[in-house]
């Protein structure tokens, strides 16, 4: 694939540049190539990860994780609620950015989740208008599921919410193992019913998922080969991997607003810029790193400038937090089943088995393990008296969040507090999620036994009362920010997880699942000895994130603590724009991946009718 060396720098001279080569860079960028007037400059600090095995086969997912080629491999702050764990914070390296990195799934938010995004200050920013996006995003695939079998595993889509023609290709499983069917069968006596379609905007209830996977490849889809490789033929859209951005290069415009005409870079341990940016500067650096580049560039909150002798551009204290994202702990039984699970692919000889078989577009590599999805209410999970306590300790620690914040996020977080409390005690809404996968997900503190099979239970908190944060330590562009998620400093998101944790046991233990388990692995017999303050203990020594970091450029007021207005752009500049997650102001019930597609998609549209009227 082309790519720009060092040596064509001197002579780019472009409209937009997009920092960071991610999943919603790749997208914009090439949106707005599809005008061949508009040229983009993508920059991205990691490389390009051509036909690359450990991306591309779906069952593989997270063996790239802490690879350094693939992964940042950032490291949280020690988490004060956590057992002073600091943990693991995966993002993607490379074109791609997390897309090439994540597992794969293709979730929708509720409607009631990105209307309330509209109702926190920022106009057209809704379900209707999301809709449009995560379609036009995506190819869906059909399964060959008869009718019967797509009502046992929640797989009976409704083609008016999918999309038909868009660059990223979206399946359901090849193989439907009898556990999964069991699995469903036995949420459904605790309650909880099969949804065929969590996309139509009501995401509860247990359903089969959708993954990025191409079927008659058997391949990830994913930004790079999706978005950007069939236009890389285009003049107007360069790339340059392998560069790292340090900081925006800014000027005061006629307006008394600050204006970016450039970007300073590192490549191969040299610095170098490029001016003469005709319109935007667009950061789609992702949650974690979007708020260190503004930081570095002077914009964000005075007091954390001005300890590292960074000129402060515009104040803006919003930048760097609101960070929230979704934590979970792993449930592990061993299991009797005549079907495969992954672990069979421990044995060598099946392993080679399988990847002939992967040549055939059949088999266990074709897709990922992880595919039964539980969606869960407060209802579900807990009872009234459950309900109140969660309500009344989440307004208590609200309180004490609110006293302890920044003065200009008090406001937004009240108003992003009362949301919250409404989806508690609403049955329409999951506060929780579990997640089957067949096979024993690969945990730290649990080894799989050669020969036997297992199931796990990955057992996730969705909507965290609690807040963190995301801002450097040093000038040092090349240090790695402090992240700090702030897991469980509101005691209700620790709570609901450990209900989490007793459904997914209930689960387990419910006809006809209980008759394919064997045994109860992990949390042991010790841990569950102990009650609710053993599950407690357990989920804080074990838990970690679900890689679905967002609102540290929250797209929110700026008096109510935001970064980004209804444009993208950030308060205080004319032509600085944020197209990532990091602007979405409230965690969403759901695994983020097509909502980065869709912000993709979206900004591309707004920053074409802006220039468009001009």
């Amino acid at each position: 694939m082309p790519l720009l060396s060092t040596g064509d720098i001197g002579s780019v001279n472009v409209d937009y540049v997009v920092v960071g080569g991610g999943t919603a860079g790749l997208t914009l960028a090439a949106r707005l190539t599809e005008d061949p007037n508009v040229s983009v400059l993508v920059i991205e600090a990691g490389s390009y990860h051509e036909a690359t095995p450990l991306i591309d086969i779906p069952a593989l997912m997270g063996q790239a994780v802490t690879n350094p080629k693939y992964d940042w491999t950032f490291f949280s702050t020690p988490q004060e609620h956590a057992n002073n764990r600091v943990i693991l914070q995966p993002r993607g390296k490379g074109l791609g950015g997390s897309s090439l990195l994540n597992f794969m799934g293709m979730f929708r938010p509720s409607k009631e989740e990105l209307d309330a995004i509209e109702i926190l200050g920022s106009k057209g920013w809704n379900w209707d208008s999301f809709l449009k996006y995560l379609k036009k995003s995506e190819t869906t695939y059909k399964s060959n599921l008869s009718p019967g079998d797509a009502k046992r595993f929640g797989a009976d889509p409704d083609p008016a919410f999918h999309g038909t023609d868009g660059p990223i290709a979206k399946s359901l499983p090849t193989i439907w193992p009898t556990i999964l069917g069991n699995f469903f069968a036995a949420a459904e006596v605790l309650g909880v019913s099969r949804n065929p379609d969590t996309s139509n905007g009501r995401n509860i209830g247990s359903m089969t998922s959708f993954a990025s996977i191409n079927p008659t490849t058997a391949k990830r889809s994913y930004a790079t080969p999706a978005y950007l490789e069939p236009n890389i033929g285009r003049k107007n859209l360069l790339v340059l991997t392998d560069a790292q951005v340090t900081k925006l290069l800014l000027e005061d415009d006629k307006s008394s607003l600050k204006k970016a005409v450039g970007i300073e870079f590192i490549r191969d341990g040299e610095r170098y810029t490029i001016g003469g940016v005709k319109k935007d500067v667009i950061i789609s650096a992702g949650s974690l790193q979007t708020p260190q580049i503004l930081e570095l560039s002077g914009i964000g909150n005075q007091s954390i400038l001005s300890k590292f002798g960074i000129k402060t551009e515009v104040d803006l204290p919003g930048v760097g937090e609101n960070l929230q994202d979704h934590v979970g702990v792993v449930v592990i039984n061993e299991v009797e089943t005549v079907e495969e699970t992954m672990d069979v692919l421990a044995d060598p000889e099946v392993a080679q088995a399988h990847q002939e078989l992967y040549k055939e577009c059949r088999g266990l590599l074709t897709f990922v393990p992880a595919i039964g999805f539980t969606f869960l209410s407060g209802g579900t999970l807990g009872n009234k008296e459950d309900i109140k306590s969660w309500r009344e300790r989440a307004h208590a620690s609200y309180t004490e969040s609110i006293a302890k914040a920044i003065p200009e996020l008090k406001s937004g977080l009240e108003k992003q507090y009362k949301i919250q409390q409404q989806l508690i005690s609403d049955d329409k809404q999951p506060i929780a999620e579990v997640i089957m996968i067949n096979g024993h997900l690969p945990v730290p503190y649990s080894v799989p036994v050669k020969g036997k099979r297992y199931n796990s239970n990955f057992c996730i908190l969705m909507h965290p009362l609690s807040r963190g944060n995301v801002h450097i330590i040093s000038s040092d562009p090349l240090t790695a920010p402090a992240i700090d998620p702030n897991y469980f400093s509101n005691a209700t998101d620790l709570d609901v997880i450990v209900h989490a944790v007793q459904f997914s046991l209930r689960l387990n233990n419910t006809s006809p699942m209980k008759e394919c388990v064997l045994s109860q692995v992990v949390p042991s017999k010790e841990v569950l000895d102990r009650g609710e303050e053993g599950l407690k203990e357990y989920i804080k020594e074990n838990c970690g994130p679900v890689y679905h970091p967002v609102g540290t450029a929250s797209l929110l007021p700026r008096e109510d603590g935001g970064v980004v207005d209804a444009n993208l752009k950030v308060y205080g500049t004319s032509n600085i724009r944020v197209v990532d997650l990091s602007i979405i102001p409230l965690e969403l019930a759901c695994h983020t991946q097509a909502m980065a597609y869709a912000v993709g998609e979206k900004a591309a549209d707004i920053i074409k009718s802006e220039y468009f009227r001009d």
